[in-house]
């Protein structure tokens, strides 16, 4: 990552953490260092202002008489169109919305049904989150009797690329696969994977989970070569829903579960009733709120707002703009790595890629434990003694987990809102948490 990319963040740090209402403090006014974004993402103060003010405006059906229904139909087009820009895709057609990822990949594997041939295998892989491995191993394994192979996560953390492959033959119908791991922070090289499973199974399917990764970089689902992705809203700074790209032509070809009077093509038949109109509009500021970061870091250019042109730019911008918040992140990462280095091993163990020099291999995501304290304490001492807000459980990532032969794990997640001094300051709590 470019070094002169990162330097343009402290100058606007102080100006990124005012947009976020929460960063200093909790609902209840209680001081806290966030560090769950994994979890949750801060919400971004234009997408609190948009859901509250589309609930009073936008509860009209889309339509084409009445302005108010006229308004709903501009709302749900230009949130697709965001979408569509922020992953690369061709056309707003190739995004739809549903009430979480979860359901998100629950209803395209059922739509799947027509597309999978009786013979087709499935490979799914232990890094994934449970979202990308439960809906196939259910739906196509335990219900439909496929082989649905799993793929291995290395003792590093990474994902078993060798024995990936050896689970890939002429009958893989489809692969399901992660950008980044929920648990570990692990980035997957995926236009590598994608080719190499290809080279060995054509015609086989890539469906990308992209929930933890999306705040971290960019997503262009063109240079991965899948042919589904999906992320959450609420791990982007905005509200809880699903967003799922689904390459056109493949849309086109599915049979999701669909009531008569939804439209029979793409995105309309992938999305089950009323869209909430409300949770769109704080999608859309939230999407919105990185083009605007681009500017705070003097990523932009001159564009008129508003116009065609600004609209045929968005990808680009998007791509900047998630370069230059990868490239700073790697620099919290860093700061953590090598704060973990210096801990005493025996004290507190950290998972996955532990090596600074590889910080670019993952996002700044750290799961790990504390000698002789289960997960929920370390997370209860972190917070009753330094204010410190992290995960503890097993992160939807429960493959992960059992991998490593824990019952939970504690999780620390830092995003671009967060500081070198925000890892300094986690590391110092579990220094002192760990003492005898």
């Amino acid at each position: 990552m470019s070094v002169d990319s990162a330097a343009a963040w402290p100058p606007a740090r102080a100006a990124v953490r005012r947009r976020f209402p929460r960063i200093e403090a909790d609902q209840f006014g209680t001081p806290r260092l966030y560090l769950n974004s994994a979890a949750g993402s801060l919400m971004v103060d234009s997408a609190v202002r948009a859901l509250s003010e589309a609930a009073l405006a936008l509860n009209p059906m889309p339509g084409r008489v009445t302005p108010a229904e006229a308004a709903t139909g501009e709302l749900h087009e230009r949130v697709r169109r965001l979408g569509a820009d922020f992953l690369g895709a061709r056309s707003a057609a190739e995004i739809s919305f549903h009430s979480s990822s979860t359901a998100a990949l629950s209803a395209l594997a059922f739509a799947m049904r027509s597309v999978l041939g009786p013979e087709s295998a499935l490979v799914v892989t232990d890094l994934d989150h449970m979202a990308n491995i439960s809906p196939w191993e259910d739906y196509w394994g335990r219900e439909r009797g496929r082989t649905v192979r799993r793929a291995r996560v290395t003792p590093e953390g990474r994902l078993d690329l060798d024995h990936l492959l050896s689970a890939v033959d002429g009958r893989t119908g489809l692969l399901a696969v992660t950008m980044a791991s929920n648990g570990l922070g692990t980035v997957v090289p995926l236009a590598d994977v994608v080719r190499a499973v290809r080279a060995k199974a054509p015609g086989c399917l890539v469906v990308v989970d992209a929930v933890h990764h999306a705040l971290h970089g960019p997503i262009d689902v063109a240079a991965i070569g899948c042919d589904a992705l999906v992320f959450s809203g609420y791990k982007v700074f905005g509200p809880m829903l699903g967003v799922l790209y689904i390459e056109e032509g493949l849309g086109r070809r599915l049979a999701p579960y669909r009531v008569e009077t939804n439209k029979d093509e793409p995105p309309f038949k992938f999305e089950m009733g009323m869209l909430n109109s409300a949770v769109l509009a704080s999608l859309g500021a939230a999407l919105e709120y990185w083009l605007e970061l681009g500017g705070m870091l003097g990523l932009d250019g001159e564009r008129t707002a508003g116009s065609a042109g600004e609209r045929a730019t968005r990808p680009a911008r998007f791509r900047a703009v998630l370069e230059s918040t990868a490239a700073y992140e790697e620099t919290i990462s860093r700061a953590a790595l090598e704060g973990f280095r210096g801990l005493d091993p025996g004290a507190v163990r950290l998972f996955g890629l532990s090596d600074p020099d590889r910080a670019a291999e993952r996002d700044p995501t750290f799961a790990f434990e504390v000698r002789g304290q289960s997960a929920e304490e370390t997370k209860r001492r972190l917070w009753n003694g330094h204010g410190i807000q992290i995960a503890d459980g097993n992160h939807y990532s429960a493959a992960v987990v059992r991998h490593l032969g824990r019952p939970a794990l504690c999780r620390a997640s830092f995003a671009h809102y967060d500081t070198t001094d925000a890892a300094r300051r986690l590391v110092e709590a579990l220094a002192d948490i760990s003492k005898p």
